[in-house]
């Protein structure tokens, strides 16, 4: 998780009241892409310049101008993720287990067949759970009428053209289970640090345009800090 940044400057005039920082963007829900669509992942950063009335101790004595900017970078996203697997029902626990391993042998290998790598599937989920039988007026406790097993594993692929394929795949060798599915970036960092490079650009003009404003002038960078965090989200 990363986060934005507190800048702040100087005044050599009479300070601002600080705004208020930038609120937190919720991350948009992933589907499954439909035909012609080309999903997006998009970076957003918030940055806060504040001045030192509105943050403390270190800055007593000081007087600042606060304004908030962003920086939104968009990129096609590079990789695919999904959730895959299997639940089985049985009235006998190792029956249960013994369905579940034979279709996710069947299903791990299908998925790999169809290009992905050993490094990119993980186990997310293994679970036992009992099903009681509906309870009786007379019943006295619970009864287990079987049990159900389930197992699944994260999938990540970088063919992301090809992620309907993968899935057709595990689900023609037994997988009931498909979910989770979303896209982002492999590696974010570049991506990223353009994001603050705008966000830091944009609150230093909004800064300036305020200073200019009120008739004061900016001064010095007295401080930076990490403040809200940020998600990509895919559009």
């Amino acid at each position: 998780m990363r986060s934005s940044r507190l800048i702040v400057y100087a005044l050599r005039e009479r300070p601002l009241v600080p705004l208020a920082p930038l609120d937190g963007r919720r991350a948009a829900a992933y589907r499954r892409p439909m035909r012609g669509w080309r999903p997006r992942v998009v970076l957003l950063v918030g940055i806060l310049l504040a001045g030192c009335a509105s943050v403390g101790a270190p800055l007593v004595g000081e007087r600042g101008i606060a304004v908030t900017g962003s920086g939104r970078v968009s990129l096609p996203p590079d990789t695919a993720v999904l959730d895959a697997g299997v639940e089985a029902r049985e009235p006998q626990l190792a029956d249960a287990t013994a369905e579940v391993d034979r279709l996710m042998r069947a299903v791990l290998a299908r998925v790999k067949a169809a290009g992905v790598r050993d490094t990119d599937v993980r186990t997310t989920t293994y679970a036992i759970e009992p099903i009681a039988e509906p309870r009786q007026p007379a019943d006295t406790g619970v009864r287990i009428a079987g049990y159900q097993v389930s197992n699944v594993v994260q999938v990540r692929t970088r063919d992301v053209a090809g992620l309907g394929r993968i899935v057709d795949a595990a689900v023609a060798a037994g997988a009931n289970v498909v979910r989770n599915v979303h896209f982002t970036i492999d590696d974010p960092a570049l991506a990223e640090a353009e994001a603050r490079a705008l966000a830091m650009k944009d609150a230093a003009a909004r800064a300036q345009q305020l200073a200019a404003a009120a008739g004061v002038k900016l001064g010095r960078l007295l401080a930076v800090t990490e403040s809200s965090p940020f998600r990509p989200i895919t559009l």
